[in-house]
């Protein structure tokens, strides 16, 4: 029944109404965020709010030209980030792919391909090599089907299925060998696959570091605007006597002038751009603030299995008699180079050959050859994978073990195609678990002779060999313990002619056993080229590394020592069988600093709890993978990193940055940006602070004098958006400096707007508003004005004041922009011409000011007037005050403190 249940499958019409019942097979994401609520959220900053209720004002009080600016600044800051946003998210959209597009089944009897959305609970499957599963099922047909899921379980070794005990398929994993049917059993959400999904969208995602820090920095804006503002409006109305509306307006232009209008548009344009320089070296961010994140990341919690190892099966080390070969090269390309070492006593022998050298070989080592061609001839007879080259991409199709020794062979330069040709398979005996073993009969077709070839586990293989005496064995298993102990996966190879009485039945006990012992070898997954230098960097800049695996620990340290992430001793292996015991507060001790851990054999829940131990205990967590197990744990995350290439939907769903190129490397890549990204910040902040600052005292200071305000709202709206903002944009792309990742992390709870930051901003802010206000009486006076004298807000006296009060707050903070490249070191040592961006900006900027002064069309608009060329001049050189005032407070900075730290001032 069941097999003619496997030979019709499903009607169609039935498939139909389970596709109703069911719903298609789909892994549900997270429900997107409509764009004009994502659009709407661009105006939730405290900063923008204060803008928005301040225009408000403006308008009712019948200064529409204000109110307009104001807004209109608003909104063009909202499209920026709304805009940027959007492209990003685009941009991860785009990398996606479907697990499996089409699945072969059985349907009316007839097999069909279709949609893989489109399986229901019930459908015959046809499995064949190299497939992914489309759905949850269990195997109803199986012919030597083994399965790789380590993208569910980080397990790089392939399982072997049968259609009995272990008879589980899941979605999203690979067949690496066998055919077989299977009834699909689950789809969809309902899948292992689907409930990791859920999962994940369940796991609460926190606010980035740099989301917390602008949270910070808005409402410390607001409460000083509204103190002030407050006090203005107060001292106005009820000790000066004057009119609230005018009172008002007047606390309303002290508003926008303590408000950087143009710091949201910066900042985003700032991170947009970083994300732009990411997307440019094989990073795509998928929102703008987890740019910064990875720069203040203090752990980065790592997938091993395709992250920090290739996921490519490569043999390093063998055996053959007296022969110990090192093979070099990694991963399934097909280049590299034997180092065989002859420990014979009577005559010890070292050469080394590549495939270009075969000829040598076989003419100048025949012995060595014979022995090695025999042993590479079992290793891929004994074989069902295929090596494959598409458009220079070297792949296996079938087993990585196999494909190993595959490899192996094609590295020797020893023709498969020929040995294939040669030799005709007449019967197999495939692997299992029991035995630990796979045996292949093979008919040479030239000679006719019959021969058993086998590979195996060395425990189980050894023991069933007859060509070797004790003293032989004994040094075979002392290699084999050493190559266990480097977490080399070792494979032992033999063979054995078979006699005609055997021919005649194959019987595994009758073939396994008196066979001749050919060799050893031993591989691993091996880690990536760029890893090693990777975590140097990580080191160096104070970042710990933990590798959360479900893999043999044994395995993942191997790994460690040879990356450089642990010592061969005093690490701790911590299995999820261990976990399980482990208390919240033995687990945080594991974790702490000074600790080397590894984690093993874990699931997604073990995973979640690592990280949320790690967050508990104040770090800032980047966690990598590319399998299904890796998602909770990347959304969880500070920020999490899903390899593009290897990487499933969820993972890519779950994390805020994505690698096309899968590299572990690219990670350092995002470290220095991040960090870079930030310390400009900090320039391009203290920049902008530092004009408001100045701004809020030169109008602060009118009430003690009885006198209107030196700089109109128009002005300051000017100087806080248009001029302030190019030179801040270009700050922003000050190049990477040289020390970036010789710092340590910062700390989690630093924030920008401290003491010292602040101080520095309130000592430069308050120079920029004496200045202001003390040219602005100047042009007072040169008009013929004198104290006690009424002050007409349309006179020329106060319009030539507060345009040459426009002018020297302007030019003051354009030398100042030059001050900012460094917190420490002197403008006067620094490379002028290094950042071509700022020169621009500061030009751009001077000339859109003489412009605005000197134009006539301007006028009547900006209430600007035209200044003699004496005036300008002064006021460029007065403009240069600010230049010594931060050369002497960079000065007593740098002989305050040890030379060799004085780069590494943050604040």
């Amino acid at each position: 029944m069941a097999k003619e249940k496997t030979k019709i499958g499903l009607t169609t019409e039935n498939a139909e109404k389970l596709l109703v019942e069911f719903g298609p097979n789909i892994i549900e994401g997270k429900k997107r965020t409509p764009l004009l609520l994502q659009f709407l959220g661009q105006f939730k900053d405290f900063m923008v709010i204060i803008l928005i209720v301040a225009s408000v004002f403006a308008y009712f009080a019948d200064e529409k030209i204000d109110a307009t600016i104001i807004i209109v600044i608003v909104f063009i800051n909202a499209i920026i980030g709304f805009l940027q946003e959007f492209k990003a998210e685009k941009a991860i959209e785009a990398l996606k792919k479907l697990l499996s597009p089409k699945a072969r089944v059985v349907r009316d009897g007839k097999e069909m391909l279709i949609e893989a959305d489109r399986l229901v609970p019930g459908d015959i499957i046809i499995l064949a090599e190299g497939d992914k599963i489309s759905a949850d099922a269990e195997i109803l047909e199986s012919n030597e089907i083994r399965i790789d899921e380590s993208i569910l379980t980080g397990e790089s070794v392939p399982v072997e299925k049968d259609t009995e005990k272990n008879n589980k398929l899941f979605m999203g994993t690979q067949i690496v060998a066998g055919t077989g049917k299977a009834i699909v059993t689950k789809t969809g959400m309902r899948t292992e696959f689907g409930k990791i999904a859920a999962l994940t969208t369940e796991t609460k995602k926190d606010k980035s570091p740099l989301q917390k820090e602008l949270a910070h920095i808005g409402l410390f804006v607001g409460k000083v605007t509204i103190g002030i503002s407050a006090i203005l409006f107060l001292v106005g109305v009820f000790a000066q006597g004057r009119a609230i509306i005018d009172t008002l307006l007047f606390a309303v232009s002290v508003a926008v002038a303590a408000v950087p209008e143009g710091l949201p548009a910066t900042i985003t344009v700032a991170l947009a751009i970083g994300v732009q320089r990411m997307a440019k070296k094989n990073a795509i961010v998928k929102q703008l603030s987890s740019v910064e994140t990875l720069g203040s990341t203090t752990v980065i919690c790592s997938d091993k299995t395709g992250t920090l190892t290739k996921n490519e099966m490569t043999v390093k080390e063998m055996m053959i008699d007296d022969y110990e070969i090192a093979v070099q090269g990694v991963g399934y390309e097909p280049e590299g180079t034997f180092s065989i070492h002859y420990l014979h006593s009577a005559s010890p022998d070292y050469f080394e050959y590549q495939k270009k050298d075969l000829a040598y070989i076989v003419s100048r080592k025949p012995d060595f050859y014979k022995r090695f061609e025999m042993f590479i001839r079992a290793a891929s007879l004994c074989n069902n994978a295929r090596l494959t080259n598409n458009d220079g991409q070297w792949r296996v199709l079938g087993d990585p073990t196999e494909g190993a020794l595959i490899t192996l062979a094609e590295k020797a330069g020893i023709p498969l195609d020929g040995t294939y040709e040669k030799h005709k398979r007449l019967f197999e005996i495939p692997f299992d678990s029991a035995r630990k073993r796979m045996s292949v009969i093979v008919q040479e077709m030239e000679t006719k002779e019959i021969t058993a070839y086998v590979k195996g586990a060395p425990d189980t293989l050894l023991p069933l060999c007859s060509n070797m005496s004790h003293e032989q064995r004994s040094k075979i298993e002392k290699q084999t313990e050493l190559m266990a102990n480097r977490a080399l996966r070792t494979i032992a190879i033999a063979y054995k002619p078979l006699s005609k009485e055997i021919q005649k039945k194959y019987r595994k006990e009758d073939i396994e056993n008196d066979l001749i012992f050919l060799g050893l070898v031993g591989m691993i997954d091996p880690p990536r080229e760029e890893v090693k230098e990777a975590v140097k960097l990580t080191h160096k800049s104070g970042i710990r590394v933990f590798i959360i695996t479900g893999d043999h620990g044994l395995t993942a340290h191997a790994i460690a020592k040879e990356l450089g992430l642990a010592k061969s001793y005093g690490v701790n292996i911590i299995t999820g069988e261990t976990l399980n015991t482990l208390s919240d507060e033995k687990l945080t001790k594991l974790l702490a600093p000074g600790q080397e851990t590894i984690f093993a054999r874990v699931s997604p829940e073990h995973k979640l709890r690592i990280v949320q131990t790690l967050k508990q205990t104040g770090e800032i967590v980047a966690v990598t993978g590319d399998g299904v197990n890796d998602a909770p744990a990347l959304k969880r995350a500070d920020i999490g990193v899903a390899m593009g290439i290897t990487g499933t939907d969820v993972s890519k769903e779950a994390a805020n940055m994505v690698l096309t190129d899968d590299s572990f490397g690219t990670i350092v890549t995002a470290v220095i940006e991040g960090r870079t990204i930030y310390e400009n910040m900090k320039k391009f902040i203290y920049f902008i602070f530092s004009a408001n600052i100045g701004e809020v005292f030169a109008v602060f200071s009118t009430i003690f004098l009885g006198m209107p305000a030196p700089l109109t709202a128009v002005f300051m709206l000017i100087i806080n958006t248009l001029t302030d903002v190019f030179p801040s944009l270009a700050l922003a792309v000050e190049p990477v400096e040289r020390d970036i990742l010789e710092r340590p992390p910062r700390k989690p709870d630093t924030k920008i707007m401290e003491w010292p930051f602040i101080k520095r901003c309130i000592v430069n802010g308050t120079w920029k508003g004496l200045v202001t206000m003390a040219v602005f009486l100047w042009g007072l006076y040169a008009s013929g004005w004198r104290f006690g004298q009424s002050l007409d807000l349309d006179s020329s006296a106060y319009i030539q004041a507060s345009t040459m009060a426009f002018i020297i707050l302007t030019f003051i903070q354009m030398v100042h922009a030059f001050n900012c490249r460094s917190i420490t070191l002197s403008l006067f040592r620094m490379k002028f011409f290094e950042n071509w961006y700022l020169i621009g900006a500061v030009l751009f900027t001077v000339v859109t000011t003489i412009a605005l002064v000197q134009l006539p069309f301007f006028h009547q608009y900006l209430k600007t007037t035209a200044i003699d060329l004496k005036s300008w001049l002064v006021l460029s050189g007065i403009s240069f005050s600010i230049l010594f005032i931060e050369e002497a407070r960079k000065w007593i900075l740098r002989n305050s403190i040890p030379e060799n730290h004085s780069a590494r001032i943050s604040s």
